[in-house]
């Protein structure tokens, strides 16, 4: 998942130091970081992930709609056709 971060020069100078044989290092943020959802994007193991663990409900919504299964087959078809 990736998720735009901003964070405060000052906290990362509470939470970092420099160590000369290992460059910067820093302690683990133990802060509240203020992310939109909108901003977060999912990698493809993330949407897989997802995907597995609640396919019995996006089946149940897709077959209520019928706009939604509409689509799905479509594609489906679409698919089979190319192999």
């Amino acid at each position: 998942m990736k998720v735009p971060v901003f964070i405060k020069y000052n906290k990362l100078e509470e939470n970092c130091y420099c160590d000369k044989q290992e460059g910067i290092l820093c302690d683990d943020f133990k802060d509240y970081i203020d992310v939109d959802v909108y901003d977060v994007q999912f990698d493809r193991t993330d949407l897989e992930d997802i995907v597995n663990e609640y396919f019995d409900d996006i089946i149940d919504i897709l077959m209520m709609d019928k706009r939604l299964l509409d689509e799905l087959l479509k594609k489906l078809n679409r698919n089979n056709s190319i192999r």
